[in-house]
């Protein structure tokens, strides 16, 4: 719900789920909800990434 309303980003709301950000999508997707993905959570993808490279 709180991802729904916009509360927490979709990183922080799979988190508290205990679920793979992907697994979330899907779930997200199953229940026709839309996935709200900004520059901010962009950024954080792009950084996740760069570490994971290293």
């Amino acid at each position: 719900m709180l991802f729904r309303q916009d509360k927490i980003s979709l990183g922080k709301a799979s988190e508290l789920m205990g679920m793979h950000r992907m697994q979330f999508q899907k779930l997200l997707a199953n229940r026709d909800i839309c996935i709200h993905y900004d520059v901010a959570e962009f950024q954080e993808d792009i950084n996740t990434l760069q570490q994971l490279s290293s």
